[in-house]
């Protein structure tokens, strides 16, 4: 004799079926995501692997006399079969590490398809030199056909971007569909909320719909619900993320997790002062307690130690190479006016450190006793102090001010430690004097000989403008960031605008 079910049960079992179909519905769609991703990783190493088979056939059999050119038999019969084997086994192990660790601890929800692409593209290239190291210690590297070996890079890469067309185009057609889209549902419709709700509607990959908001206080277009509606609102729909914007309400926000955590829902919080602090959090642990870390910049650990052998081999390097331009640049100083060859004079580096900054002179001696009486005619802002017409720089001066040639010592600088290559612009002790604690953040780093304040207008930017662009290249410093800075110096130096 079975017991009738109570009012209670009844609703408790209906109540766990609400919440057991929404977790069904996000299932669904991310076993899809999982599986095309899966299908397309899997089709792609498949890729690499007939591409290295087609090119040992090409490349590396005709080197050896007497095996068999068929596609099967040579595999038997070639003698340095094992090696490449191992080589192709290393190198697709390395790059699924690689992109494993990238997708685990990148802290990016979506990236476009550039993003995308540089990511593999990135994974490919570190995996084939760790590999190409790995071959060196085993002593097996003389073995392997360097253009084999290149030409399978540069075929990969290739590749790597037509798959990465080809999944962004299947993607972005079951986002169209509806088939994968992100369900979004915003707590808290102030200025936050507002801000989120234009990112998510504008999103790189397009892939998010916009539920509604949920506030206590405000009526109007998308605003779906007060925040005790919340349980009922993931029952009706289907939601995948909740932003929720409001922190300070603590105890609002610990009921709405502890209603949130049995459905199959991302939680994610925007935390205070976001909108005032443009740095860079991770999350850490002391002393049993979670809190984020404000870290100033991208570049340390690692990225400093990189960024430190970079600049000592290309200061090295240039030294070197420009060594005879050194010297007549040296004569034509010494044959234009009376003073010094080398002009050394204060700044301040990282930290608020400071050091002698060494540059050919382009002043006439009496620069700085001058310098008094033209202050009234200052066409910069700020601290700095800029004349475009300025009558203490020398003939030959102007010429080396205009193509940068006058801070090529500074590449001492680099080599000692005291500046980089790139990095923002050293400032004068004066100028750090009228500093306000935003233009402080300049100090974050190693000045540069170079910078994005150099590549985006060098002297025609206002200090303002300079403070800028120099934080936003600590905030966001990147490899990718750093190559485009260099790449775009050379024609800014040699068209030789915005110097004076």
């Amino acid at each position: 004799m079975s017991i009738p079910e109570t009012v209670d049960s009844r609703a408790f079992s209906s109540h766990v079926r609400a919440v057991g179909a929404t977790s069904r519905q996000r299932m669904k769609s991310a076993s899809l995501k999982r599986t095309i991703r899966g299908f397309f990783f899997a089709a792609e190493y498949i890729g690499y692997i007939v591409t290295f088979y087609m090119l040992m056939a090409i490349r590396v059999i005709p080197d050896y006399q007497g095996v068999n050119a068929n596609l099967l038999s040579w595999i038997r019969e070639l003698p340095v079969v094992e090696e490449y084997a191992l080589f192709l086994l290393m190198f697709l192990v390395i790059h699924a590490f690689s992109l494993v660790q990238g997708y685990l601890f990148s802290g990016k929800a979506e990236r476009s398809f550039m993003e995308e692409y540089w990511f593999f593209a990135k994974s490919i290239v570190y995996a084939f030199l760790i590999t190409i190291g790995i071959t060196f210690l085993l002593k097996t590297t003389f073995i392997y056909s360097r253009v084999t070996m290149v030409t399978f890079v540069l075929l990969i890469l290739v590749e790597s971007m037509l798959w990465r067309g080809a999944y962004w185009l299947l993607i972005r057609y079951l986002n169209q569909k509806g088939t994968i889209r992100n369900h979004v549902l915003i707590i808290g419709a102030g200025k936050v909320g507002s801000d989120i709700l234009e990112r998510v509607t504008n999103s790189k990959n397009n892939n998010n719909y916009f539920v509604g908001f949920l506030d206590d206080y405000k009526t109007g277009d998308g605003i779906i619900g007060r925040t005790d509606q919340l349980e009922s609102i993931l029952q009706q729909q289907r939601i995948d993320t909740i932003y929720i914007t409001i922190p300070s309400e603590r105890q609002m926000i610990e009921s709405i997790i502890h209603a949130v955590y049995k459905y199959n829902v991302d939680i994610r919080i925007i935390p205070e002062m976001y909108d005032r602090m443009a740095t860079v959090f991770t999350f850490r642990k002391d002393l049993e307690y979670p809190c984020m870390q404000i870290v100033k910049t991208p570049l340390r650990g690692i990225n400093i130690v990189l960024k430190r052998i970079a600049d000592i081999f290309g200061s090295l390097l240039l030294l070197v190479l420009l060594s005879p331009l050194f010297v007549l640049i040296g004569i034509w100083i010494k044959l234009d006016s009376k003073g010094p060859i080398f002009f050394r004079q204060q700044r301040i580096g990282k930290h608020g450190i400071p050091f002698q900054m060494l540059k050919f002179r382009s002043m006439h001696q009496e620069a700085e006793r001058m310098k008094q009486a033209l202050m009234h005619a200052n066409e910069a802002n700020g601290p700095v102090f800029k004349l475009r017409n300025d009558p203490r720089i020398t003939r030959a001066g102007r010429w080396l001010r205009k193509y940068s040639l006058d801070e090529l010592p500074q590449l001492w600088n680099v080599l000692k430690g005291e500046m980089s290559l790139i990095g923002p612009r050293p400032p004068l002790p004066q100028e750090v004097a009228q500093y306000t604690n935003y233009h402080w953040r300049r100090l974050d780093v190693l000045p540069g000989m170079t910078g994005l304040w150099q590549v985006s207008g060098r002297s025609d930017l206002d200090f303002e403008e300079w403070v800028d662009l120099d934080i936003y290249y600590i905030e966001r410093w990147s490899l990718g960031l750093e190559m485009k800075i260099l790449l775009r110096t050379i024609p800014v130096v040699l068209k030789g605008t915005g110097a004076y």
